[in-house]
């Protein structure tokens, strides 16, 4: 097997932090490179607000005494910290630091109206911010420091990936969501059965395609869709005048904001696969 190494990268930036991982050429099978404005768009121009006014930047080690601190507080009522996972609802679903507070957001352009409907509840906190890779922080806190709300924000550097590095038995619990299975232990539960589960799918659903945690067993007895809208009906996919399809429309989806259409332009963004966010 071949050990790869993935990257993220900000070319305008000097303090470049290249996240490493090792594994077998099974975990990433196919290699895709592009350029483009923003690596995980927020959906707020860059001019507007920039990562030039990001939060403080905490070491793994920073970080990790600022979380063992803030639960130590939080355990006698007394923290004026939020530990805040700037991910989306299905990453912190199957893991995250104790005490944290996770938005239930499908996409991360949705993180800029989290913050604007709770902003009473940032006034006057420390926070203290987390993504997968520090790459969602990047613009994620600075947008929270342009609202002039909180009394502190601070990230962590490097993300989840380089708080395991040195802390893999520290406050992180469960599994960090990429794409192979470097961290694995179990946190999230089946849709159906509640097992023990953290090895997500997509819905069975071609209308949906959401993604849902379903075990071995309910997959074998045909649970495979995100919810019984999804499931039991076989809805059928459909599309606009425009010709764009309709992806999210279920009993799961219609919780939660709808994720607006996008300009066709925007698909045309190529990820790198295993990307760290």
């Amino acid at each position: 097997s071949l050990n790869f190494r993935m990257y993220s990268v900000d070319f305008s930036r000097r303090d470049i932090s290249f996240p490493h991982s090792a594994g077998g050429a099974h975990c990433f099978p196919d290699l895709r490179v592009g350029v483009f404005k923003e690596i995980v768009p927020m959906g707020i121009d860059p001019k507007i607000v920039s990562y030039k006014e990001t939060g403080i930047h905490l070491s793994p080690q920073e970080f990790h005494r600022e979380v063992e601190q803030y639960l130590s507080q939080a355990s006698q009522g007394q923290s004026d910290t939020i530990l805040l996972d700037c991910r989306n609802f299905y990453e912190s679903k199957i893991g995250h630091f104790q005490g944290c507070l996770a938005p239930d957001i499908r996409k991360f352009s949705y993180f800029p109206s989290y913050v604007d409907e709770n902003l009473e509840l940032f006034k006057d906190k420390r926070v203290l911010m987390y993504c997968t890779g520090g790459i969602r922080c990047e613009r994620g806190s600075a947008y929270l420091r342009s609202k002039a709300v909180c009394r502190e924000v601070y990230q962590l550097k490097g993300g989840i990936h380089k708080y395991l590095e040195e802390f893999p038995d520290g406050f992180y619990r469960g599994k960090l969501f990429v794409f192979d299975d470097r961290y694995c232990r179990r946190l999230g539960t089946c849709r159906y059965c509640g097992v023990l589960w953290d090895q997500y799918k997509l819905c069975s659903s071609q209308h949906c395609r959401q993604l849902v945690l379903t075990c071995p067993s309910c997959c074998n007895k045909g649970l495979t869709a995100c919810c019984p809208v999804c499931q039991e009906k076989e809805l059928k996919v459909t599309s606009r005048a425009s010709g764009q399809t309709l992806k999210e429309e279920c009993e799961c989806t219609r919780k939660r904001t709808r994720v607006p259409i996008e300009p066709l332009q925007q698909h045309y963004r190529i990820p790198l696969l295993g990307t760290v966010l």
